[in-house]
């Protein structure tokens, strides 16, 4: 998918500069657990569906919205899986962009659709177990989200805080 409309009205203000950005993804499993990934384009890295959240738009509908445009499938949210930022989602893009993602991360299953890569923004999609994402090349998030990215049900995850205020 192109740059948003949004994105880049900000982007001929600010240029590369960088920006925080809130995003979106679902963790979406099939019947024997594995998660569905897809191969971005830009990067060459497997990462859970999921994009931008556009100014006014729910971060669920967002979660659905990405999940229709890079694999084909409709989704439902069922869950909340947490919520992730810091130096694990700063991107640098080869165009010279930079952004620092907050990322609201869902869980969600399928509820119709055909799956299939939007072959611009995601080049394949395919289901992984933990063994085979551990050998691919993956988005930095996922690795903080390990501990429930291949779990069912578990309690919403994120980093405990460590800022303090001075005293």
């Amino acid at each position: 998918m192109p740059m948003s409309g949004y994105l880049a009205q900000l982007r001929k203000k600010v240029g590369n500069d960088l920006l925080l950005l809130p995003s979106t993804a679902v963790a979406i499993h099939d019947d024997q657990m594995r998660l569905l990934l897809g191969l971005h384009a830009d990067k060459k890295v497997w990462v859970a569906p999921g994009g931008l959240i556009e100014p006014g738009e729910q971060p669920a509908d967002a979660a659905i919205r990405e999940t229709w445009e890079e694999t084909g499938l409709v989704i439902e949210i069922t869950g909340f899986l947490g919520v992730y930022g810091g130096p694990d989602l700063m991107i640098d893009y080869p165009n010279g962009d930079r952004a620092a993602y907050v990322g609201t991360i869902f869980r969600g299953r399928v509820t119709g659709g055909q799956l299939r890569a939007d072959g611009e923004e995601t080049l394949e999609v395919r289901y992984f177990t933990q063994d085979e994402f551990a050998k691919v090349p993956h988005a930095k998030w996922m690795d903080a989200a390990m501990p429930v990215l291949f779990t069912g049900h578990s309690q919403p995850h994120f980093f405990p805080p460590t800022w303090k205020p001075p005293l």
